[in-house]
């Protein structure tokens, strides 16, 4: 616990740092939003985002090591002196304008997070790969062919380079795996510190949206301890999604609106580089594109989409590095021709199992099933509060169709920055039951919705918050009670069987499992028998011994790459 704690005021202190800087220089060739819109949140999210672009773009030509771990310290260390009596400020502010409430709130926060990041049973996924990816960047960067070792590998999530850039393995005994815990931190915090300063607004659709972030907070706890790339992802959705629904409703005049709305549509871009199921946020990007034709500011609509483009580039050439596909599981973009490219069978195959697994089919060859078919059969693998969560998209989209249809019938007019908002939580909800139905998946854009839509829909219905507030916990306990009593039940029961683990200074160890010592070409490989766990403490590890087996190696290193044992029916 301690380290983790240690590890998180070393994490803020640098993604603020960078992220001012950042925030500085880009204030000379394009709006960005006040201090005071963006929050320290804003600024931190910032950080994060330079710093995981940057172990991206690094990881190209070298390990994600203490070089690379190095230089972003004197980056952020130069970044504080420059800007040091500019930054010191704006903490001495937050001290003397923080209350007791918010100081007590988030120190539940803080102190809850350090326990469950520390201890407990790691994500399935973290043991299949998320661990070992980690691992192979912090020893070799981003390898050729990587994913015919094991295809997981070729998943390429941003995510990961974040992670490796924090695992601080080249000084300590132990690698780090703090990450996920610091997103709660920041991103409840901004939900809280948000609650309690919009107290007076009424409980419209932005605080339900904070809600949002706290319910998937509870959701999360016990998982905490994991690298899961559905965790940062999400978290970083719910964030984009509910600033934009914030600034969209709170704000009293339209002068920062392309500010916020630029700001977001580039951190949303950046975002489905963590993870592909987070594309229909890109939505996002329609509203500031239309104030910029408007303004005829066309050079600013160049500048943001170089932005854009440098925050997805490095996600892109690792996909080709990795796989030989521009994009991973996705055949039909297929335009490169190198030697270490996965055969398209194995990537089909590795699509389609993601899509079963979703529909709860767990067979790839039950997809042909026509939708009336294996809607029941996924309807049915749900659980009851699974299903109530599902009920409420329907709920969701009848109130948000309401609410269009009462500001239309009234003459009120109809808000373009709402209305994208709303087109995005539905593209998000479409897209991921038309891929991959599994709710983990889509779990941000299943809370917004229907809370958001329940906020919005309530505050045009009744003007007194009492009342507005009274049907809103109604609703939110019919449809969402179940959900939230069944994750805090699991988090009561987490505290009930690791509190007499210990941890309280080291966070637990990446999973170990047995391993045995494979040759490929010479060179010393390793096969865990356990496939699902891939031990951290080897590498190259992998725990399908038959992905394995059909690769070889380019040359006669592990840095020179992998290829597919036999090239040409690969092809």
């Amino acid at each position: 616990m301690i380290i983790s704690i240690i590890s998180w005021c070393y994490i803020f202190c640098l993604s603020f740092s960078l992220g001012y800087a950042v925030l500085k220089l880009l204030s000379r060739v394009i709006p960005i939003p006040s201090l005071k819109t963006l929050g320290i949140t804003g600024i931190v999210v910032t950080g994060l985002m330079s710093m995981t672009v940057y172990a991206e773009y690094f990881s190209i030509f070298y390990k994600v090591g203490g070089l690379c771990h190095g230089i972003m310290f004197i980056a952020s260390l130069a970044s504080f002196f420059i800007y040091r009596k500019e930054i010191v400020p704006i903490f001495k502010n937050q001290l003397v304008h923080d209350n007791r409430l918010k100081f007590v709130l988030f120190s539940i926060i803080f102190v809850t997070a350090s326990f469950y990041s520390s201890r407990g049973q790691f994500h399935t996924d973290t043991g299949i790969y998320h661990a070992q990816a980690i691992r192979l960047l912090e020893e070799y960067g981003c390898v050729r062919g990587l994913g015919n070792f094991q295809l997981h590998f070729a998943y390429n999530s941003s995510y990961l380079a974040l992670c490796a850039l924090f695992t601080m393995s080249f000084i300590l005994p132990y690698a780090l795996h703090t990450m996920t815990g610091f997103f709660m931190i920041i991103f409840t915090g901004f939900a809280v510190s948000g609650l309690i300063r919009s107290k007076g607004h009424g409980w419209k659709g932005s605080d339900m949206a904070r809600i949002a972030i706290i319910m998937y907070s509870v959701t999360v706890l016990s998982g905490l301890q994991s690298p899961a790339t559905d965790y940062g992802t999400l978290y970083m959705v719910m964030y984009i999604l509910t600033a934009w629904i914030v600034h969209a409703e709170e704000k009293t005049d339209k002068s920062e609106d392309l500010a916020v709305y630029g700001f977001l549509s580039v951190l949303s871009i950046f975002t489905v580089s963590m993870k592909l199921s987070a594309a229909a946020i890109v939505i996002l990007a329609v509203v500031p594109l239309v104030l910029l034709i408007r303004q005829k500011k066309f050079n600013l609509i160049g500048i943001y989409v170089l932005m854009g483009f440098l925050s997805f580039l490095p996600f892109l050439i690792r996909n080709v590095i990795l796989s030989g596909y521009l994009i991973y599981p996705v055949t039909a973009i297929d335009l490169f021709d190198v030697v270490w490219k996965i055969p398209v069978e194995y990537v089909k195959t590795d699509s389609q199992q993601i899509t079963a697994w979703g529909r709860a089919l767990y067979d790839i060859n039950k997809l042909d099933l026509p939708f009336a078919e294996w809607l029941p059969i996924w309807w049915g693998g749900q659980q009851v509060y699974g299903k109530l969560l599902i009920f409420s998209q329907a709920i969701g989209m009848c109130l948000v169709t309401l609410i269009f249809l009462r500001r239309v019938d009234r003459n009120h007019k109809l808000r373009n920055d709402m209305i994208v908002f709303y087109i995005a939580l539905l593209g998000g909800v479409a897209l991921w039951f038309l891929t991959a139905p599994f709710i983990r998946y889509g779990l941000a854009y299943l809370l917004l919705l229907p809370m958001c839509a329940l906020g919005d829909y309530f505050g045009e219905m009744f003007h007194r918050w009492q009342i507005r507030l009274l049907t809103i916990i109604i609703a939110v306990a019919v449809l969402f009670g179940a959900w939230i009593i069944n994750y805090i039940g699991d988090d009561i029961e987490f505290v009930q069987n690791y509190t007499k683990d210990g941890y309280i200074f080291w966070p637990v160890p990446f999973e170990d499992a047995e391993t045995d010592i494979c040759e490929m070409d010479g060179v010393t490989v390793y096969n865990s028998t356990d496939e699902q766990v891939n031990s951290y403490n080897y590498y190259p590890n992998t725990c399908y011994h038959d992905m394995m087996n059909r690769t070889e190696l380019i040359g006669s290193t592990i840095k020179e790459g992998f290829k597919p044992k036999d090239v040409t029916d690969g092809d």
